[in-house]
């Protein structure tokens, strides 16, 4: 199958668990401070996360914002979703420098997963990019810094989550490949 189809498959089948499954958490959530819900598990950004190394990075941006996008209209939150993919997906080929070794060209098609990176540098890589993606979202979404302790919960809160989901769904995926050798 090639990387195209991948994606495009990938890209459903995470925003549609995203929209449908998991942003119903989020309005369900009795864990609240202050009468907000604290906890929304937000996986759509392993989209751009698990893209190959080489992606271009204006291609990359434009992913970014679509799939933003996307998620607001579902969201209804104007333009934060796709402004926190924006910035991650600006940022992404410097958190990849930290992490890989090689160059860009060396790797060509590498899929930063759990076990290109391996544990450790998977769960920073991620965890890394999630906190930026989650800190960013909740600062526009509140938009007072006189609520900066609930800005701070509410992204260490989701973001626990959102890491363990991912962690979740790459060894679930990982199992598959495993599979199939």
């Amino acid at each position: 199958m090639s990387t195209t189809i991948k994606f495009i498959l990938n890209f459903i089948v995470v925003l549609t668990i995203q929209i449908f499954i998991l942003n119903d958490i989020m309005l369900k959530s009795s864990l609240t401070f202050f009468g907000f819900p604290v906890f929304t598990p937000i996986i759509y950004p392993l989209i751009l996360l698990v893209m190959p190394v080489n992606t271009p990075h204006w291609l990359l941006m434009i992913l970014g914002f679509i799939t933003g996008l996307t998620m607001d209209m579902f969201s209804n939150t104007p333009g934060m979703h796709a402004a926190a993919m924006v910035l991650i997906c600006y940022l992404r080929p410097f958190i990849l420098k930290l992490f890989f070794q090689q160059t860009a060209k060396e790797l060509r098609d590498t899929v930063p997963s759990l076990y290109k990176l391996g544990f450790t540098s998977f769960i920073i890589y991620v965890g890394f990019t999630i906190l930026i993606h989650h800190a960013f979202f909740y600062i526009l979404e509140i938009w007072s810094f006189k609520s900066s302790v609930l800005i701070f919960f509410k992204t260490i809160v989701s973001a626990i989550m959102s890491i363990l989901l991912i962690l979740l769904s790459q060894l679930l995926f990982a199992k598959k490949e495993i599979q199939r050798a």
